[in-house]
């Protein structure tokens, strides 16, 4: 805010003055930064508190002797089996479900009872749904979307991690380039130094406002 005096009238030995607002326009290129920053900055703060939360929550899990997968879980998609719905270098995002409650087209992550797969986790679609009425068991036949015919093996229900509530495009790569060297500083402190250095900058600019208007304020008493 700009103080511009524009009369100065004499009311009772004081001395007024007319004070006209003057809104201060931003610039676009300001805007956009500050905007972008601190996109970045509640990103990086979303991510570090979600995997703050999952890490306790298998800490806490397995302090219990429990260490079966965590209720939520992330896997990226390495293969294109299952495409279009899922691609390559997608993140899968799963939540644990009872065995009785999955159904045929949902898609599910895995771990593969195929002996050619090495117990490799896989993420495919039900096909089909059996249950064993002698050991009470469920079992699952699967397909990759993009396979033309069925996975050879079916996935015991305890082979289930989860079924599949969303996913999020190419956040894979993400995950590659933090598994290399400097990628870490890349995404990470990069984005926090970019971001602190330009509130450093805008509180110094405050700063500097401030000490000015002072100035001019003083400047218009002594007069």
């Amino acid at each position: 805010m700009n103080q511009k005096p524009e009369e100065d009238k004499n009311y009772f030995g004081v001395r007024h003055y007319k004070v006209k607002v003057v809104r201060e326009k931003i610039k676009p290129f300001r805007f956009i930064t500050s905007v972008i920053s601190y996109a970045v900055f509640i990103w990086l703060l979303l991510v570090g508190c979600t995997l703050l939360v999952y890490v306790a929550d298998i800490k806490i899990r397995a302090a219990k002797g429990d260490n079966t997968p965590p209720k939520y879980n992330a896997y990226v998609v390495l293969t294109g089996s299952m495409l279009p719905e899922i691609k390559v270098k997608d993140v899968v995002v799963t939540k644990k479900y009872d065995p009785e409650d999955l159904e045929v087209n949902d898609i599910i992550t895995f771990l593969s009872s195929d002996q050619r797969l090495s117990g490799i986790i896989v993420t495919h679609r039900i096909v089909g749904k059996f249950y064993d009425q002698t050991t009470g068991k469920y079992s699952f036949q699967t397909k990759g979307d993009n396979n033309n015919v069925e996975d050879t093996a079916l996935v015991q229900d305890y082979n289930i991690i989860g079924k599949v509530i969303f996913k999020i495009p190419k956040l894979g790569y993400i995950q590659d380039v933090l598994a290399t060297k400097g990628g870490l500083i890349i995404i990470v402190l990069i984005p926090c130094l970019v971001v602190l250095s330009y509130d450093i900058v805008k509180l110094g600019k405050n700063i500097g406002r401030k000490h000015s208007k002072r100035k001019s304020v003083v400047s218009i008493v002594r007069r």
